[in-house]
């Protein structure tokens, strides 16, 4: 540990760690856990939270033998030891549970003793080193058996689960499950390559984190015999960080994975710096509060001593791959950026269940305004009782994140398609069978504090003017299938304003709780990121030259009913056609791309 990260350790304590209170050496979070065993209580004891209690009191030495001793065995209290069970080695994430809730507990909790017994062996006393070995060793047969047959998909958890299994085998001289972690990257790497990231972590800015800790961990503890191996964890960090750095500062567009309901342009996290970012340090904003965040320091001692002075150009565009032919697309102009994901989900079976899923966390078509905030389309239910939204926040549906009550759902889907600063995309329900007192498609902009006008376009279409002081969003609707209609219609586009949040929908539904029966729903959308267009009369003169040409027809190849027709849209401005957009609705019922 150099004296910077010493420094920035000692502070974390002071201003974090000291606050914690511990329970019989477990830290009290003060709220219910968000598993759904912890959710229930009032007050629950955090193991994840307690294990980096103790890395940091004990690297910067304000925690004495006994408390130790007493924090260790606590934490030990949380991992099943029997060898028969089949959840053994793996850990409870609170003491108030009784099973394995979040299998991911066991690499969040041993991530910060393994960086300990790595980088800073000599501050633990003898007696902890024990127990916490004999945690470490448990915990490998977890680690070995998750990678037994690797969800590859899910890339921070099992990352972190390889990464851990060789760092324990590092650490304790075991050979088989040492080449076992090899195996393992191997296989993730190749994987990685030819295919690409599962369901789309490589454009979280939360889960690169996690990610990255995890590969260094991985990297260091690799033996000299794997330099091969350990190059090419290299190559996939150092795309991580470019991709980081191209984002400079800002909130990813699009984003998977991210918890940013509040739009909130320049989240704050110690990836801008790792990447090379010159920004001040800023303990509070880097960590957002965690000590467990702050072993990111220590990891990234060397990075954090570089800054790259490169400046990125202006405009400047970005087409990365999130999983087979899927991508990521992001613009960035001068007042603000856009960014599509091309297909959403991006790997089948990852929308919704009863208990998870990556819609209610993603924001596969959003954009933002420097100095105002992030937009983006969100769905919305409401089945009489209760609205659920695609994306929501965390605390509203990390617990039953569905966008319907029911434990089965319509297939969802999203295509799009982006140049530069415009976007076309497609949003659809195929085969719904949900309750609904209202269903809308709609773009929600909070904090909203510019001028609302309407425009037509070259054909007569309206567009929708969102006036900033520097920038204007133009957007239209395109054809869309509501409730009851059976071919496509031009929607109109309506305004609800809820104090300073404003949503443009295209309501699909709304009248009397029933179940909603039908083959197909679709909804559609023209955004247009008008950068530097500083007043309403250049926008409305944008808009008088913007035409939209949708075709709604059938092939003749195949039978089609008229929601399965196929659907195109051009957009144009004058004479310059700006995007295009086909949709096969039996292409996407079939998984192509």
């Amino acid at each position: 540990m150099n004296i910077q990260t010493e420094r920035v350790w000692r502070e974390m304590w002071e201003q974090f760690g000291s606050k914690l209170r511990l329970d019989e050496g477990l830290v009290n979070a003060g709220k219910p856990g968000h598993t759904a065993e912890a959710s229930k209580v009032k007050e629950a004891h955090d193991g994840r939270l307690t294990a980096a209690h103790y890395v940091i009191s004990t690297a910067v030495g304000t925690l004495n033998e006994k408390q130790g001793l007493q924090i260790l065995q606590a934490i030990a209290a949380l991992q099943f030891t029997d060898k028969t069970r089949s959840d053994y080695g793996a850990f409870r994430w609170y003491r108030e549970e009784t099973r394995v809730n979040d299998s991911n507990a066991a690499f969040f909790i041993l991530m910060p003793l393994i960086a300990l017994r790595l980088y800073l062996d000599e501050r633990i006393p003898d007696a902890d080193r024990e127990l916490i070995d004999g945690m470490l060793e448990h915990g490998a047969a977890w680690f070995a058996h998750e990678l037994k047959d690797p969800i590859l998909y899910y890339t921070n958890k099992i990352v972190s689960d390889g990464a851990l299994l060789l760092a324990i085998s590092h650490i304790r001289g075991l050979p088989q499950h040492y080449e076992e972690g090899v195996a393992f990257f191997e296989r993730w790497i190749d994987y990685t390559m030819r295919r690409g990231w599962g369901w789309g972590e490589n454009i979280s800015l939360i889960y690169i984190g996690i990610t990255m800790n995890a590969l260094r961990i991985a990297s260091d503890s690799l033996n000299s015999e794997h330099a091969v191996l350990k190059e090419r964890i290299r190559t996939i960090m150092d795309g991580l960080v470019d991709y980081v750095r191209f984002h400079d500062g800002n909130e990813f567009v699009p984003a998977i994975r991210s918890y940013n309901v509040q739009g909130d342009t320049q989240p704050k996290s110690l990836l801008w710096r790792i990447a090379g970012m010159d920004m001040p340090p800023s303990i509070e904003a880097e960590t957002g509060g965690s000590l467990w965040n702050g072993l990111s320091y220590v990891l990234f001692e060397r990075e954090l001593q570089h800054v790259s002075p490169s400046k990125l150009p202006i405009p400047r565009n970005r087409r990365e791959r999130i999983m087979d032919a899927s991508h990521a697309h992001t613009w960035i102009g001068m007042t603000g950026r856009i960014g599509s994901v091309d297909r959403f989900p991006v790997i089948a079976g990852s929308y919704q269940w009863p208990t998870w899923g990556l819609a209610w966390q993603s924001y596969p078509i959003s954009l933002s305004v420097e100095g105002h905030q992030v937009s983006y389309l969100r769905w919305y239910a409401h089945d009489g009782e209760k609205v659920r939204t695609h994306p929501a926040a965390y605390e509203k549906a990390y617990l039953g994140p569905a966008l319907f009550k029911e434990s089965w759902y319509p297939d969802t889907q999203l295509r799009s398609v982006q140049n530069e600063q415009v976007v076309l995309v497609v949003r659809s329900m195929s085969r719904i069978h949900n309750e609904a007192s209202e269903l809308a498609d709609e773009w929600v902009v909070n904090r909203w504090k510019g001028e609302l006008h309407t425009a037509a376009g070259s054909d007569g279409r309206e567009w929708t003017i969102l006036q900033y002081p520097h920038a204007a969003v133009l957007i239209a609707p395109l054809l869309a299938i509501a409730h009851g209609d059976m071919a496509r219609q031009v929607p109109a586009l309506h305004v609800a304003i809820d104090g300073d949040t404003l949503r443009l929908r295209q309501v699909l539904y709304a009248g009397e709780s029933q179940v909603l029966q039908q083959a197909r729903l679709e909804t559609g959308w023209a955004i247009y990121y008008a950068d530097g267009v500083n007043s309403l009369g250049k926008s409305r003169e944008l808009a008088a030259q913007l035409q939209i040409i949708e075709r709604s027809y059938k092939d003749g190849e195949v039978p089609r009913d008229s929601f399965t027709e196929i659907r195109s849209a051009v957009l144009f401005e004058g004479d310059t056609k700006l995007a295009e957009l086909v949709v096969d609705p039996h292409k996407i019922e079939s998984g192509e791309v």
